[in-house]
């Protein structure tokens, strides 16, 4: 016969589900780099350009395979156009808060956001 639960393993779940939702905000919510400021595009390594995303604009980044289209626009930016088969630079979507990026592969570049403070992790080696 199983005993009922005591006023003890109450504490323990409660204090358990306190430590979840504590590390939950504390680790995996917000922009840990403050909000988005500007786009960093690199090109085979090399740093492209840096540009400030509340200006909307156009720009083509050429690589190896071709070129890459970038669209910045309204406090995001995205890749429009790059020449990979697969389309995973595109799929990538609006790219919005700090640290978010999305990489072509077959051309080489690399598209990240930036926050005000010095990112957290080097996006530099994909």
């Amino acid at each position: 016969m199983r005993a009922p639960a005591t006023l003890g393993d109450g504490l323990v779940i409660l204090c358990a589900g306190v430590l979840v939702v504590f590390s939950y905000m504390q680790f995996w919510t917000g922009a840990p780099d403050g909000p988005a400021s500007e786009v960093r595009i690199v090109a085979g390594g090399d740093e492209f350009a840096r540009l400030p995303l509340d200006q909307s604009r156009w720009l083509d980044v050429p690589g190896p395979a071709g070129i890459t289209r970038v669209e910045v626009a309204e406090g995001a930016a995205r890749c429009a156009e790059s020449p990979g088969t697969q389309g995973i630079c595109q799929r990538a979507g609006w790219l919005r808060k700090p640290g978010d990026m999305a990489v072509s592969i077959p051309n080489r570049v690399l598209i990240e956001i930036l926050g005000k403070t010095d990112p957290t992790f080097d996006s530099l080696n994909y």
